[in-house]
């Protein structure tokens, strides 16, 4: 079996174009293996699940599909263990079209927002304490007058 594995990943490797062949290293490098989904296909051990996903990978663009039809057709494969298509979760990373890229790319900006709003409304608190710390403003008249004579009977 795995004999024949080798000779499809060698048939269909002759087959790339430069173009096709760095589509497949990307399309390793973001779908993840599916035997333990412990990293993605590219940097994963040797296995039986892992080269037949090279192997798919390689047929799939050798019969002109794009790369985003072989993401879907990944994402819409059924996982054995659980006879439910994989979805998002074979994706190393999500698809900045969808939902879940841009609510993460949002979030950051919020967050970053929200944090300038915060240090804004802290040192213009800080200004104002600045203002008012001056110790003649707190002290009433009468406790000013008492200062002022005992300063002058120690001169």
């Amino acid at each position: 079996m795995a004999l024949l594995s080798a000779q499809d990943y060698e048939f269909y490797n002759q087959k790339l174009t430069d173009k096709q062949n760095e589509q497949a290293i990307y399309l390793e490098k973001n779908l993840m293996a599916t035997c333990c989904f412990g990293g993605p296909i590219y940097m994963h051990g040797k296995n039986q699940m892992t080269e037949d996903a090279k192997i798919t990978i390689r047929r799939l663009l050798v019969e002109g599909k794009t790369t985003d039809e072989i993401l879907d057709h990944f994402r819409n494969s059924i996982d054995p263990r659980t006879n439910q298509p994989y979805g998002n979760r074979i994706l190393a990373s999500p698809k900045a079209s969808e939902t879940v890229g841009k609510v993460s790319y949002w979030m950051v900006v919020l967050f970053s927002l929200i944090g300038l709003l915060i240090l804004f409304y802290a040192l213009k608190k800080l200004h104002a304490n600045k203002k008012g710390s001056d110790p003649k403003d707190q002290l009433s008249e009468e406790t000013l007058k008492k200062i002022e004579s005992e300063l002058s009977e120690i001169e």
